[in-house]
């Protein structure tokens, strides 16, 4: 099994540790238990460690096999995607695939190329503008550029014409946390170029992130949502 940088550890088990008591006994069980989770033999002599053990070994072996499981979906992922990159999906073909209605159109501005938005018809709304929008995005601690706030007013007062569900938009503050769900970027910007490169980031992110990796892997056909990406980023920096 592969070893991991890391293993949950239960609250339901500090019993087992209370009725080692001794230090010693403590540490056995602790080194234990890193010895397992980083793939090594293990050779426990102490009949109470071993009682200790006979209950949390199981778990953790069964987290293990579930992480493994996870990089071994991945693994294969990524080799289907660095081995056959047609199979990557545009993206706006990712965003049609996303069910929330308030972004059922394309937000790709690479291409966009209709004239500016007709405030004349927004008269009964507020209607930001670029600066304002990336100033309160710094606010929201969810940054964007100046061409990302564009693509942000092009589809809600523009795509969807200042409306959701046929109500006009009446905080667009709030949709800006929700922006970094609706924004994709390649995988490989955040987690590393080639499948070496990806398989050693990914291995090494909580199971959480890898979780949320996977999910935006599946839903936009290879992509990461910038809210997925950002977190991956977050962490790498925080090693």
């Amino acid at each position: 099994m592969e070893s991991k940088n890391s293993f949950v550890i239960y609250t339901s088990w500090r019993s087992f540790f209370e009725l080692l008591e001794e230090p010693e006994l403590i540490k056995e069980l602790l080194y234990t238990m890193f010895d397992i989770a980083e793939g090594k033999e293990t050779a426990v002599t102490n009949n109470r460690v071993k009682s200790a053990l006979k209950a949390i070994e199981p778990k953790m072996r069964e987290d293990l096999e579930a992480y493994e499981a996870r990089c071994e979906k991945n693994r294969k992922a990524a080799q289907k995607r660095w081995g056959n990159p047609s199979d990557m999906h545009s993206h706006a073909d990712a965003m049609q695939q996303d069910g929330d209605t308030d972004t059922d159109s394309d937000t790709d501005t690479e291409s966009d190329n209709d004239t500016d938005i007709d405030m004349s018809v927004m008269s009964g709304q507020e209607v930001p503008t670029v600066a304002e929008v990336v100033e309160a995005s710094q606010n929201r601690k969810v940054p964007i550029s100046e061409e990302e706030a564009k693509a942000f007013l092009d589809h809600y007062y523009r795509d969807l014409n200042g409306q959701i569900n046929g109500e006009p938009i009446r905080n667009w503050r709030k949709l800006l946390k929700s922006w970094d769900n609706h924004t994709l970027v390649a995988p490989e910007t955040v987690m590393g170029t080639g499948y070496e490169g990806y398989q050693n980031v990914y291995c090494r992110l909580p199971v959480e992130v890898q979780r949320a990796v996977d999910k935006d892997q599946e839903q936009f056909g290879g992509m990461l949502t910038r809210a997925t990406a950002r977190r991956v980023t977050e962490l790498r920096r925080a090693v």
